[in-house]
């Protein structure tokens, strides 16, 4: 009966599928917004919801002031220097490939909390997040394989969009990720999801948007289609409100190495979004690499001793 999925459980996935959406969702959006553009605006939208939200709770604002320096530090990894990471490494990558190297925030939370001593990583949650990462490298194998042959073939660059530039800006984002998932669980804790979601949001949204006032700037306005707007009022209600709040309120109930290994269901649901509607198809290896991270995620989101569920 404790194996069966839970309500959180169900909430996980679908932030998960919200968040494998969004990055084929962001890829249609910088057809027409520049990437600085297009995440300040988001994140604006999403500040202002969360206001909304916090209001309707009717919750004093006050925060101890101990927690400023370490809400603040938060916000600016988690939000500042991930969402620059993150928009700049997907505008110059694929949705699917930009979806698997983030798929890796699960074995680096569970690297960090093993080295801080912070949570136990039992046996079968280590098999499935080795199965997990494992499922990713297939994936991401099967795709630089199939564009080495491109490239060999036909003598041109088979992904115009990809760079070693991307990849490393997408990893410097699961790195600022990983660092805001260990390091918000205690103040989850304290003030609650929408509270502690609220104050890291405002203090990466400031430096965000004023890094981003340049491209706002330059943005061509009259050149954006109906589906961009669409695109950015869907990535910032559901994957910045939506999401962040789930994220938050499992790491309260769930731990951090539970919550993330979610993020591995992540790639799989990006790679078939991609393959549809941009018509980036996967092959047989990256298919099988989907297969087994779902494995790794079924195995992972159990404790290995039970008795560790009922002597809390």
């Amino acid at each position: 009966m404790r194996n069966r999925l839970s309500w959180v459980d169900g909430l996980l996935i679908l932030m998960a599928t919200i968040w494998a959406v969004n990055f084929t969702i962001v890829k249609i959006a910088l057809e027409d917004f520049s990437p600085l553009s297009f995440n300040a605006l988001r994140f604006l939208i999403a500040l202002v919801t969360l206001v909304l939200l916090f209001q309707r709770q009717r919750e004093a604002w006050t925060i101890q002031s101990e927690d400023w320096g370490a809400l603040t530090v938060l916000g600016i990894l988690g939000i500042t220097i991930y969402q620059v990471a993150f928009i700049e490494g997907l505008a110059r990558s694929r949705a699917s490939t930009a979806a698997l190297i983030l798929a890796t925030t699960p074995a680096v939370v569970a690297l960090l909390n093993a080295v801080r001593g912070q949570e136990r990583v039992t046996g079968r949650m280590a098999a499935g997040i080795g199965l997990s990462v494992l499922g990713v490298l297939l994936i991401v194998g099967g795709d630089w394989s199939r564009f080495r042959a491109v490239r060999l073939g036909s003598g041109a660059d088979g992904l115009p969009h990809e760079s070693a530039l991307g990849d490393v800006l997408l990893l410097v984002a699961t790195v600022c990720w990983s660092l805001y998932t260990i390091g918000s669980k205690r103040h989850v804790q304290c003030y609650g999801t929408v509270k502690s979601t609220l104050f890291v949001m405002i203090s990466g949204t400031i430096p965000l948007v004023l890094i981003s006032l340049p491209a706002l700037q330059a943005q061509s306005w009259t050149r954006i289609r109906p589906v961009s707007w669409a695109a950015l009022l869907f990535s910032a209600l559901g994957a910045i409100v939506f999401c962040f709040l789930a994220w938050n309120y499992s790491l309260k109930h769930l731990g951090s190495t539970r919550t993330a290994i979610y993020s591995n269901l992540s790639p799989a649901i990006a790679l078939l979004v991609a393959w549809i509607v941009l018509n980036e198809r996967p092959n047989l290896e990256q298919l099988i690499g989907a297969a087994v991270i779902l494995l790794g995620i079924s195995l992972a989101r159990h404790r290995e001793d039970e008795s560790e569920l009922t002597l809390s």
